[in-house]
């Protein structure tokens, strides 16, 4: 099990998710800064600083992370089954709120929950998330790189309504650790941190 230090103190942290809205942004705006790409959206960012995901399906299903080995940065996960020796690997636990342990991350329905905790203990002040939109695409995508993904139970309304009652959950703890958490997409139907333009957030 790793345990994560706090490399980043009071520093900016950019949280590139995969919503739709991605691919409407000039992501050449990250280049210095530190990223946290979840999941393949490291496919639009590759020199992100890490890698993170918490569901194995993802490592083990090869089509789902395509060119992943050329991935330069660190990899963590919350995935116990996962052996790879590039991979860390933290503990998960409900997210009723963030976790101050810094061996372990709060999610349940979202990576994102997870990378938000890996950020604060990183050492994060700030943090900005990228393509957290909780809603489809123009043309009906859920996500930016278009991989195919399987929806949980329930389709896509109670998908989305999972990963909003997770950030509503965990949005006040956030708060008292003194982390600022902005979302960089004025269209995006989470409604719990301040919404601004990509270029606002820099």
């Amino acid at each position: 099990m790793w345990t994560i230090t706090r490399e980043w103190e009071g520093e900016t942290v950019f949280i590139l998710a995969s919503g739709p809205s991605v691919l409407d942004l000039d992501l050449s705006l990250l280049t210095g800064r530190r990223v946290i790409a979840v999941k393949s959206s490291w496919l639009h960012w590759p020199p992100a600083d890490v890698l993170f995901f918490a569901d194995g399906r993802w490592w083990r299903e090869k089509h789902l992370r395509p060119g992943v080995d050329a991935f330069a940065g660190l990899i963590v996960t919350t995935a116990m089954e996962i052996g790879d020796p590039r991979v860390k690997r933290i503990k998960k636990i409900n997210p009723t709120h963030l976790s101050a342990k810094p061996g372990e991350v709060a999610l349940a329905r979202t990576s994102t929950t997870g990378a938000i905790n890996l950020a604060i203990h990183f050492g994060a002040r700030r943090i900005v998330l990228l393509g957290v939109d909780a809603k489809l695409g123009a043309n009906g995508q859920r996500h930016s790189h278009r991989l195919n993904w399987p929806w949980p139970k329930g389709g896509q309304p109670q998908a989305f309504a999972d990963q909003m009652a997770e950030y509503r959950a965990i949005a006040p703890s956030a708060a008292a650790m003194g982390v600022e958490i902005v979302n960089a997409n004025p269209d995006s139907a989470v409604t719990i941190w301040p919404r601004l333009r990509f270029e606002d957030c820099l």
